[in-house]
């Protein structure tokens, strides 16, 4: 089997599974483990992507400049493919990726993965089945998959550069309207920018960062808090808040859709909380419009 273009740094499975552990850890510098490690020097500049799907393109709406400003490392969606039997696909792996992976499913029989330039199966199971390969390298590959019944896959790409998506369609519709503005405040870590809530069109509510930016760790939450202005950890009421949705990445401009179940306007702050931690880590005060 012939790829479609060279492929750098393959690991085992296993490594894989090593890399996603060293890239939480210093990714996120982690009790200054990186900065101990690697020194004080700067990254340099990259530019931010504008999608959370890899070939989405850039939007006509967003122009982000480069920066060395680094997100948590989060992961990007490639492709989603599906099949029954023998099938082939090329992938892309940007440059900056730290590393990609392979979801899948299958349904009955075997199911074979493999990348070109690899020796080792990206995927090797009996079916029925779900899991995860990883893969650590860069460039053009082809996946080889073998199977003998219908299968699933899901291909992203880890990377920690910023996310700077523009507002959607329904945000900038003429019967939105930006109903509540708010700037983040430090509380047990840093945190930086803008929240807008929008109350669209049809009535639902949608929550936007701006030129944001969080302390880096894993699974940070966005929730709502009744509390004006939450000032500690300690003083945060946990319980009482909503969740509305994790974060993708730590820096750059977000969208998110506040759920159906949720009123934002019983709410007077944003909170950003870590739940591995359990630590609140920045908050913004909302000023409702009248």
């Amino acid at each position: 089997m012939q790829g479609s273009g060279a492929m750098r740094r393959w690991t085992t499975p296993a490594a894989g599974l090593l890399a996603v552990v060293v890239v939480v850890v210093l990714g996120g510098d982690f009790f200054g483990l990186r900065t101990r490690l690697f020194g004080e020097q700067a990254p340099e500049p990259v530019a931010p992507v504008t999608s959370e799907q890899a070939d989405a393109g850039a939007s006509p709406d967003a122009s982000p400049t480069a920066t060395r400003v680094r997100s948590q490392p989060w992961w990007q969606q490639m492709k989603t493919l599906e099949g029954e039997g023998a099938a082939t696909a090329e992938v892309n792996v940007d440059d900056r990726a730290l590393q990609w992976r392979v979801g899948w499913q299958c349904e009955a029989g075997t199911f074979t993965v493999q990348a070109s330039e690899r020796d080792d199966a990206v995927v090797d199971a009996e079916c029925p089945g779900e899991g995860t390969g990883y893969v650590t390298g860069t460039g053009a590959a082809t996946l080889d998959i073998q199977a003998t019944g219908a299968w699933q896959l899901e291909v992203a790409q880890q990377i920690d550069v910023p996310l700077q998506q523009a507002p959607t369609e329904a945000m900038q519709a003429p019967e939105a309207q930006q109903v509540a503005r708010g700037s983040f405040y430090d509380i047990d870590q840093t945190g930086r920018g803008e929240v807008v809530i929008y109350e669209l069109a049809d009535g639902s509510y949608a929550l936007r960062l701006v030129e944001f930016f969080v302390t880096p760790n894993v699974d940070l939450e966005i929730r709502l808090s009744s509390q004006p202005r939450p000032e500690t950890t300690e003083g945060f009421d946990k319980p009482a808040s909503a969740y509305v949705e994790t974060l993708r990445a730590t820096t750059g401009s977000m969208n998110f859709a506040i759920p159906d179940d949720i009123d934002p306007t019983k709410h007077q702050s944003v909170v950003i909380w870590c739940p591995p931690v359990q630590n609140a880590y920045a908050a913004a005060s909302l000023e409702w419009s009248q």
